[in-house]
């Protein structure tokens, strides 16, 4: 089973992740760790000075990465084959076509901004962030290419636990969140 965890900067992607790798027992594939030691980007955005990713590039790796059944980054590999599942997470994660589940992380833009100003990001940066939470980005995004495959879990007011709690609901196929049920839109009026 692959399993997508994607969001806005912010959401808690990279808390939650590897909690629920090992709540299931599998790998969890850092997509930004995997474009960092990779070299998958053609640039730095001079303005925002985020790294400009090849996702085909991307995907290609990804691709690879499963069919070998070997992550071969970081500090150690990472042996998939005889796995049940693999997380892949990283807020550009929904762009791989190949998944069982998407998960879209959320979060109310009034508590991202904290999270994002503790971070030291330009004020620009950070309300780029916030305006594609409140338009549903992400979930927009992944929905186009993964449809009925996607779900969102609202990460505002709840605990790491709980929110892996939710996806396991979700995974297990006792729980549905599908797209369209959370709704930041009024932090744009």
């Amino acid at each position: 089973m692959i399993i997508l965890i994607t969001g806005t900067p912010g959401t808690g992607k990279t808390t939650i992740a590897p909690l629920l790798g090992k709540k299931l027992g599998c790998p969890v594939i850092d997509v930004n760790q995997l474009v960092d030691e990779k070299h998958l980007y053609t640039g730095v955005d001079p303005e925002k000075s985020y790294k400009v990713v090849d996702l085909n590039a991307l995907t290609a790796e990804l691709r690879k990465i499963i069919i070998n059944g070997k992550v071969s980054y970081g500090q150690k590999d990472q042996i998939l084959q005889d796995q049940s599942s693999i997380l892949i997470e990283g807020h550009l994660s929904h762009y791989f076509p190949l998944a069982d589940y998407v998960i879209v992380l959320r979060t109310k833009p009034s508590i991202l901004k904290d999270r994002l100003q503790k971070r030291d990001w330009k004020d620009s940066k950070i309300y780029e962030n916030l305006q594609a939470e409140a338009l549903d980005i992400c979930t927009w995004e992944a929905y186009q290419t993964h449809g009925s495959r996607v779900h969102e879990v609202d990460t505002s007011n709840i605990t790491p636990l709980k929110a892996i709690n939710i996806i396991m609901g979700i995974v297990s196929g006792k729980k549905s969140l599908p797209p369209g049920n959370i709704d930041f839109s009024d932090f744009l009026k």
